[in-house]
């Protein structure tokens, strides 16, 4: 497979676990009471609509010959391997019922990630340490990232009139 495919691959991996998480993660947290409460499902969703997007637009530039991208998609890829066990696996297992975004996390998000870290190293696009920088930077980006996607998710259902309260658009 060339890294080509492997990227549109990956992207397309993380666009289906985040269809799941979109589409099941609102009704499981507010089910569960130490999830409940924390994000509307209308910001919860249009968070992952843009991280989505965002990772479609490192893919291109990467496609497109950038080796920063390629470097930041192996980070994502770290830190989707992580995302695999700590929430998903572990709160499946700490809540003894399936945790939605599991399945596309251990299935095939795991694999694609290792897929994606293995190529990066093979193709000595990267070593260890630049994996390791680079995996940093978008853990630390996402952390600052996601809980602003989510303030702007709210003042999107808040402020545009076609968006209904119950977070469905």
């Amino acid at each position: 497979m060339t890294p080509a495919a492997l990227y549109w691959l990956f992207a397309l991996a993380i666009t289906v676990h985040n269809i799941e998480e979109g589409l099941f993660l609102p009704a499981y947290a507010g089910n569960t009471s130490r999830l409940s409460g924390r994000v509307t499902p209308f910001a919860f969703r249009f968070a992952l609509v843009v991280l989505t997007a965002a990772t479609y637009v490192v893919v291109a530039l990467a496609v497109a010959g950038s080796h920063q991208a390629v470097q930041l998609l192996a980070g994502l890829a770290v830190v989707m391997v992580v995302n695999a066990v700590v929430p998903h696996l572990a709160l499946t297992v700490a809540f003894r019922r399936y945790a939605p975004g599991t399945g596309t996390a251990l299935c095939i998000m795991l694999p694609l990630s290792l897929l994606v870290i293995a190529n990066g190293l093979a193709a000595d696009a990267m070593n260890g340490r630049s994996l390791l920088i680079a995996a940093v930077v978008v853990a630390v980006a996402l952390i600052v990232a996601i809980p602003l996607l989510f303030l702007g998710g709210r003042f999107v259902e808040r402020h545009v009139s076609w968006v209904s309260a119950n977070g469905a658009a």
